[in-house]
Formats: C-alpha cells, structure tokens, sequence
C-alpha cells in the first residue's frame, strides 16, 4: 500500500493560474488554494533569472538552485525611486565617480542588459542616497559583480556609516545589509576598498529586519502586498477525529518580525491545529477544542531557514510531532478538534501569517503508522 492511498490533499509547487494554486490531489479543484496578492511581484524563475509575477499569481519561486518552492512573504515597500537607474539625479554621485554606463556585454541578474558599470575615478567615490528615517530599522540590498577578478567595496551603509566591507567576484550576489542609518549607498568605494569598478543592479531599501523579494521602481517608490493563501469548505478532505498534517517547509529568517503558522482549522476558528516555527527556532504546536488553545509540543530545531519536513499525527492514541523522520515528542491527549474545514497560511484570519517557503504539504484522514 502506498502513502497516496491514504493522503486527502497534496499541494507542491505545481500547477497554478491568477487566483489559484492546483493542488496535485484531488485532482478534480477541491482542494486549490485560494492566493491573494492584490499587485505585481517578482520571482526567481527556473533559469535563475528574476522575472515579474502578475497580481493574485502564487510565486513558484526557484531561488538557490534545485526544486522549487511556494513563496509567501509579507507587505514591504522599496523606498527607492530609482532602483535600477543609477544615472538619475535621484542618485547623489561624488566627482571622484565616472557617469554609469550601462553594460552592453555582461547580462544583469534579470537577464537584460541592463546592469550599471560603475568606475572609481578617485578616493571620494561613492553613489548614495539619503532617506526615511534614521530611528527606522531597514533592510537594505543589490546585486554585484566585477567585470573580472575580485576585490572590495561597501554596498548598502558607506564605509563611515556602519559599512560592511564586502567581497564581489565575476558572479552576481545579492548584497543584504540590516541597519538604521537612513542612507542607501549603491556602491563606495571609499575605506579600504580594493575595487576599482563594479556591476550593480536592483537596489532596495525597505523597512524591516530582513530583505525580501526584488521589488522595481522608476520614479516612485512601489508597494508589493502580501501572500495570502487560504482554502475553506474542504471538510470532506479532512477527518478532525484523526489525521496527519506534513509540512515541507522553510522560514524566511529567524528575526522577530516573521510569522509563520500553517493551520487546519474549522470555519469559525474555535477549533484547530497547526504547526507554527516561532523567532526562537522553535517548532511549536497548538491545537484548540471548542476554544481551549492547548501548547501541545515545542522543540528547538537546528535551522528553521532550511526546509525541514514535519508531521503531526492526532487521534485516538494522542498526538505526535516527527520532523525529519524523527518522532520528537508525542502526548496521550485524546481532546482532539471538531469540524476542521479549512487550510490557512495564517492564524485565525491574519493574527499571525505564514511568511516563508513551502515544497509540500499534505492531509491524511487517517492516523498513519509510524
């Protein structure tokens, strides 16, 4: 017998359309989940490029290389107006700086010709640009790349304000840099730089202790709202009286201000389970009966960065938490939810919101064996 005689629901990085992501069984649509994300955003796609992605569109998302995944993030603005035109007048540049030049042979990390060659032209060269509010804590990020060779520049913070000297090679990186200086510096070469030119492309600077997907602007800054992905009315696939929930998933960071719980719940939210990865590195899960929220298991894992595959199994025996083909922890409690129809990437209609990457997840109608 195989685990797909069992399961009720599988959802991978697979089909899709505006508005919906299918879900591999059924195959019949019951189970697709609902996806809101009322404007553009950008992904990674399989060539390794970034491309744009249309409103409602879920993100298959192909960073890192290998199988893809589901991206959910949350609402950030790029406070930049100009992210990719370093020649605007937006962009403060120093005389020790030669006029950016687009290049014409190297192809930028969206696969357009369209990166900035960047040449030092004496010691006070930098490009910057001074905004928001330096109480704020922002992420700030950009691509570069040297035309050949390595060497050192500072990308994000200037080499006087908290920089952090970075290695560049002949293969794009995108720079991330978290700080509450309210300037962005596209590139200085001041300090102890040992490059002489440089490639960028794609700047951002928006608020928040980590840096997300790529968002473009060109003459304003642009807002990318959040990932919402939901599915209700789908009682029939879901047995509340035993079961397993799996997870192949991956937080976005560790920071305090990412969510991340995926839940079975009933309509009204009385009743539930869910796995939730907290800012601690912890994996906690709750359920809740008739309103009564229950801490049933928490344990640290090694990185909830990385994909980390967890199962929860609930029944007549008690419940069970295995990640990586471990069982961690396991409970007597036979208090088990009533009336679970739903999937939610969030807690309860948004108190919490799962931000971060998701390979599979799975529904069981049956307490599987271990």
């Amino acid at each position: 017998m195989s685990l797909l005689d069992d399961v009720s629901i599988v959802v991978t990085p697979n089909g899709y359309k505006a508005g919906e992501l299918y879900a591999v069984i059924p195959s019949d649509g019951a189970a697709d989940m609902d996806v809101t994300r009322a404007t553009d955003a950008t992904r990674v796609n399989e060539s390794g490029l970034i491309e744009d992605v249309l409103a409602n569109v879920p993100r298959i998302d192909y960073t890192g290389g290998g199988c893809p995944h589901i991206l959910a993030e949350p609402q950030r603005t790029n406070l930049l107006e100009y992210s990719e035109d370093f020649t605007d007048t937006y962009w403060t540049s120093t005389t020790d700086v030669e006029t950016p030049v687009k290049s014409t042979t190297i192809k930028s990390p969206d696969g357009n010709y369209n990166a900035w060659h960047i040449v030092k032209d004496g010691s006070n060269s930098k490009i910057a640009r001074v905004i928001g509010s330096s109480s704020v804590e922002y992420s700030k990020s950009i691509w570069a790349r040297t035309i050949s060779g390595s060497g050192t520049a500072y990308f994000g913070n200037g080499s006087i304000t908290s920089g952090v000297l970075t290695t560049v090679t002949t293969e794009w990186q995108r720079i991330e840099i978290t700080s509450s200086v309210n300037s962005f510096y596209a590139v200085d070469f001041r300090g102890s730089s040992t490059l002489t030119e440089v490639l960028i492309w794609g700047s951002q600077m928006e608020v928040g202790s980590y840096a997300t997907s790529y968002i473009p602007t060109s003459g304003s800054t642009v807002t990318r709202n959040q990932d919402i992905f939901t599915r209700d009315g789908i009682g029939s696939l879901i047995n509340s009286t035993e079961g397993v929930l799996f997870l192949e998933v991956a937080a976005l960071s560790l920071l305090s201000d990412v969510s991340r719980v995926i839940m079975l719940t009933s309509s009204d939210g009385l009743n539930y389970v869910n796995i939730y990865f907290q800012s601690d590195g912890r994996l906690t899960v709750y359920n809740n009966v008739n309103g009564v929220n229950t801490v049933l298991f928490q344990q640290v894992l090694n990185d909830i960065t990385l994909f980390n595959k967890c199962a929860l199994k609930w029944g007549s025996q008690g419940y069970e938490l295995w990640v990586n083909g471990i069982k961690l922890e396991s409970s007597t409690s036979t208090s088990v939810p009533i009336g679970l129809s739903e999937i939610n990437f969030n807690w309860n209609g948004g108190i919490r919101h799962f931000y971060g990457k998701v390979k599979q997840l799975q529904v069981y109608k049956t307490a599987l064996t271990d």
